[in-house]
């Protein structure tokens, strides 16, 4: 089997990063954890978990991951964020996989919300592309907002799935949403400022997706809470977008 290197971002993930690092450890063949200024015992939790920890300022998700599979020991890489946990049979399936054709292997993510998995909310069908040859793919998209951007054909989604963040709360989860706003709000503000209505239409917009499209109802209050939570953080980076300095 070609040998795989698992690579990780964290900054400041003491409590989390453990957990990330022994579910992936069993089925690769390096763990490459790329901390970015960790103010906690990140990078000592990682280590004696057996990692290979490097350390690199964190100048935004995309370049930061980009990084991080640059400096992985091989070609074939897992990629997965410090709240994520690999199941057995996705493991299984990691060792399994061989060599992926040019466009990667995605994998089943669930996603959690105070101690349950939510089932649709726009989180139902959540397949990213984990799995990729990185001579045939490269990190893009918008932070905090990335993805794999791989050439060719994609192979068949894996067995098992990526666990995201099962210990979240509604609490943890508006942290998270105002963190991202931040950051997605200085992404918005590079492309043009905002005109005034943009945070109440973006905003209206994602909330017609989560309870239409995304069905939010079938999670219960769950769903409703990731819908409203949404919507106010779409409101919140346009908000900081229109207030954004060149």
């Amino acid at each position: 089997m070609p040998p795989i290197s698992a690579v990780i971002i964290a900054r400041d993930e003491e409590a989390r990063i453990g957990p990330a690092v022994a579910s992936v450890r069993p089925w690769v063949d390096e763990v490459l954890v790329l901390d970015g200024g960790s103010s906690d015992d990140t990078v000592g939790v990682a280590s004696r978990g057996g990692a290979r920890v490097e350390s690199w300022p964190f100048d935004g998700f995309v370049t930061q991951k980009q990084r991080a599979t640059d400096l992985a020991l091989h070609d074939l890489i897992f990629s997965l964020d410090a709240d994520e946990r690999v199941d057995r049979a996705l493991g299984e399936a990691l060792r399994a996989a061989g060599s992926p054709s040019g466009g990667g292997r995605r994998v089943r993510r669930l996603n959690y919300l105070d101690g349950a998995v939510l089932r649709a909310s726009g989180w139902g069908r959540d397949t990213p592309l984990r799995l990729f040859d990185r001579r045939d793919a490269r990190w893009g998209g918008a932070d905090p907002h990335d993805r794999v951007i791989a050439d060719g054909p994609e192979g068949p989604l894996l067995d098992g799935a990526l666990h995201h963040d099962p210990d979240r709360t509604t609490a943890a989860y508006v942290r998270a949403t105002v963190a991202h706003a931040r950051r997605a709000a200085r992404t918005i503000a590079a492309r043009g400022r905002p005109g005034p209505l943009a945070p109440a239409a973006h905003a209206a917009a994602h909330l017609a997706r989560k309870l239409v499209w995304g069905a939010a109802m079938l999670d219960g209050r769950r769903g409703l809470t990731v819908a409203w939570v949404g919507t106010l953080g779409v409101a919140r980076k346009y908000r900081l977008a229109r207030s954004e300095r060149p």
